[in-house]
């Protein structure tokens, strides 16, 4: 069964969304701008699994087993029917073969509270990636943007 698209949301879930990427506070993204005045910024954590370099954006595959983590925000959704649909049409879960989906990940917030949030999720993409060693894209972009250009 093709469950991209679906909605995903379950009654007992809190709205809580956790982004990694161009979503992110720090990002000079139209929507990762929407966002921080839709949504309430709770605080950044981190939830098990690795990151990927796709160049301009990331892709996580979360695992719970994981000893690496990604790095990121976590959001308190207002009106989180409206907003993750508008977030699912920006990752494009319902495009056939699109490589993300949207998932439940458990994240721990830097002050220790654990909370159960969506996020997005690459599948079993063939696309050629680095992973991000840090689990922290903004930080793995200010480095690889101080780089010098070869001439």
């Amino acid at each position: 069964m093709n469950t991209a698209g679906l909605d995903c949301r379950n009654e007992s879930m809190t709205e809580f969304l956790f982004v990694y990427g161009t979503l992110r506070s720090e990002f000079p993204h139209p929507l990762a701008k929407r966002l921080s005045t839709q949504a309430r910024f709770v605080g950044k954590g981190s939830t098990p699994g690795l990151l990927y370099d796709f160049g301009w954006y990331p892709g996580a595959k979360f695992d719970p087993h994981a000893r690496t983590h990604v790095i990121g925000e976590v959001f308190s959704l207002k009106n989180a029917q409206r907003l993750l649909a508008e977030l699912d049409h920006y990752e494009g879960t319902a495009e056939p073969g699109n490589a993300f989906r949207r998932v439940p990940v458990k994240v721990r917030l830097e002050r220790g509270r654990t909370v159960d949030a969506w996020s997005y999720e690459m599948g079993d993409s063939k696309a050629r990636r680095r992973p991000i060693e840090s689990g922290d894209f903004i930080h793995h972009r200010r480095i690889k943007d101080q780089r010098p250009v070869r001439g």
